[in-house]
């Protein structure tokens, strides 16, 4: 295996007490695996990666002057936001568009990946995790993702700006939804994900620590230029930084 950033951290540890994490940041994949098949507009693509993700969770976090962890890897490879026992895990088809790359893999090809990639990530998360709950009584998590406006071979556009999924906290959650409310932000609750069906990292991770968290999804075409990711950044920057001071009112 070449060398590969499997995650990249930015922020000082133990500073504040939120940590931001961002699964699905990057569309790398290693030198080894080629482009796994695809043309570069694919690798641009929701397919790969959530685009306008990671530059919202490097923004917000320079503004919460908090820490965040970024996954290194394209979903595409492997994606670290599955369980291992998933058969979405390494997709061999996504979105309509084959994967060539993902195509019959082996059973040691997939453990590959898991010992290279998906467990070192999730390493890594509770590595900071931990550093969090051991420097902050009751830290906040966010997770951040992004979602297409439409699901390719479809007409029908999502009609959420910004989704909150939650299963177990409510509270936070709705503290952020009435906040983006209140400015306008058609918001989707659970939607256009429930993470009461599904949300494999934080409920990996969070869950079992039983932490104070959100899942945010913003819409990927509200994410496309500098000015408009930081208009999302100032819009969540406020119930954040409630929700990071434990003011909950």
């Amino acid at each position: 295996m070449s060398h590969f950033e499997v995650s990249r951290a930015i922020g000082l540890k133990g500073q504040s007490a939120a940590l931001l994490f961002c699964d699905h940041a990057s569309n790398a994949i290693p030198v080894e695996y080629g482009s796994l098949g695809l043309t570069p507009d694919l690798l641009l693509d929701h397919i790969a990666f959530d685009p306008g993700a990671a530059l919202l969770t490097e923004t917000l976090t320079k503004k919460l002057q908090a820490r965040a962890l970024f996954c290194g890897f394209s979903r595409l490879l492997i994606d670290p936001n599955r369980g291992v026992e998933r058969d979405d895990l390494v997709l061999q088809t996504s979105d309509t568009i084959t994967v060539p790359g993902n195509q019959n893999l082996s059973a040691q090809q997939k453990k590959d990946r898991i010992k290279d990639y998906f467990d070192p990530y999730h390493q890594k998360l509770s590595e900071e995790l931990d550093a969090l709950t051991q420097s902050h009584a009751d830290p906040f998590v966010v997770s951040i993702h992004s979602f297409s406006r439409t699901v390719r071979g479809s007409s029908k556009a999502r009609p959420w700006e910004v989704g909150l999924l939650w299963r177990d906290d409510e509270n936070s959650a709705q503290l952020v939804m009435k906040h983006l409310r209140a400015n306008d932000i058609i918001v989707g609750d659970n939607q256009p994900y429930s993470a009461k069906l599904y949300n494999y990292s934080v409920n990996r991770h969070i869950g079992q620590r039983k932490l104070r968290h959100i899942t945010l999804e913003v819409r990927q075409d509200l994410l496309e230029t500098k000015a408009a990711i930081e208009r999302m950044r100032d819009l969540l920057f406020t119930p954040l930084q409630d929700l990071v001071i434990n003011k909950q009112t």
